[in-house]
């Protein structure tokens, strides 16, 4: 099969929902073509899968100038696409993760919001940032860039860890009518209605099997925010070599403390999936070694581009019964991005065409 045909058939499921020129068009599937059949983000091995005439060197020349190419943003490309793709999901409940990634040793990060579906998380809006830890401001402004994507009447319920816990965007969730689990450091003052006394999470008596609940507190002595439910559970963990070992997660939530409160806190580690798939299990892309942060922005974007369709692919093989083409085991094994990439590759070199897949199926 010509890749040719491969760039034909990206080109008409981009050209129906993007709205860029044909030439523009034509330059993204060639891309999102290359990126496909490459396995790997750095520009050397995208070129030498490039369905162009022109020499090594001239097709890395194109990567280059796509890179900088104004059009090739979330806003003008990928928000489009998504919109189009997601439209096939039927669920009432939105699960959306916001966590950070280094992309490069310590020198960039990636602020992600992502839609949590089928234990990974689908990427919806970034910011590449400088290293370190982001402020209440950064997370809101990101959060905001989220507001068009949401389908109306869906009920949203906000993830993230400690550092995106701050009592100013809880309040900026509530605001949207969204409910939230939010992880807390140990350090947080709290008491319950009624009393005067506050207390830290720290001394809470967490048992080592079953979750401890707190209903109805006042959240910090400071903003005496409330009321929420907090619920705590032996968890030990440690967020980076460097950092110190902890032995238990407590987290604020506006959901009552029903029995799966628990269950339903664990989609925050679809984002970490998310992030693996683009680093070791699939792009690698801490080895793309682009300095610049917008060219970094614009590479995302492309890879965004590519992981939402094979993703999309993937869910169609399991609804079709294909599963198995690629993931033998009786349950499956590989994300479905892995099925959905794996499977697509395999086709190319069988010669075999590709589907016009532009849904994710609930």
């Amino acid at each position: 099969m010509s890749s040719l045909r491969l760039e034909d058939t990206m080109n008409t499921l981009f050209q129906c929902h993007i709205p860029i020129s044909p030439a523009q068009n034509r330059r993204l599937a060639r891309a999102c073509v290359g990126i496909l059949l490459a396995s790997d983000c750095r520009f050397p091995k995208i070129a030498r899968r490039l369905p162009s005439p022109v020499s090594q060197a001239g097709r890395v020349r194109f990567l280059q100038r796509l890179l900088s190419a104004p059009f090739v943003t979330q806003t003008h490309v990928y928000q489009p696409w998504l919109r189009r793709m997601v439209r096939g999901i039927q669920e009432g409940t939105w699960h959306l993760v916001i966590d950070r990634s280094t992309l490069e040793g310590y020198n960039a990060e990636w602020l992600l919001i992502g839609l949590a579906y089928r234990q990974h998380a689908i990427p919806l809006v970034w910011e590449v940032i400088d290293f370190g830890c982001t402020s209440a401001a950064e997370q809101i402004a990101l959060w905001r860039r989220v507001l068009p994507l949401i389908p109306p009447d869906c009920h949203v319920i906000a993830h993230g860890d400690s550092e995106f816990g701050s009592v100013a965007v809880m309040r900026f969730l509530r605001e949207q009518g969204w409910d939230f689990i939010l992880g807390q450091a140990a350090n947080t003052r709290y008491r319950h209605y009624g009393q005067a006394d506050w207390k830290l999470l720290a001394n809470l008596a967490v048992p080592k099997r079953g979750t401890l609940y707190l209903p109805r507190v006042e959240w910090t002595q400071q903003h005496r925010y409330g009321p929420l439910n907090v619920f705590a559970f032996y968890a030990p963990h440690q967020n980076s070599p460097e950092s110190l070992r902890r032995d238990y997660r407590y987290c604020a939530t506006t959901l009552p403390t029903t029995y799966n409160l628990r269950r339903l806190g664990r989609r925050r580690w679809s984002i970490e999936c998310c992030f693996k798939d683009f680093k070791s299990a699939g792009w690698n892309i801490e080895l793309s070694h682009i300095r610049h942060l917008e060219r970094r922005d614009t590479l995302l974007t492309l890879l965004s581009m590519v992981y939402l369709w094979a993703t999309g692919i993937g869910r169609w093989l399991c609804k079709v019964g294909k599963r198995r083409e690629v993931d033998a085991h009786p349950t499956r094994h590989l994300s479905l991005f892995r099925i959905g990439w794996d499977w697509l590759v395999s086709q190319f070199s069988q010669g075999h065409d590709w589907p016009l897949v532009s849904t994710l199926y609930s």
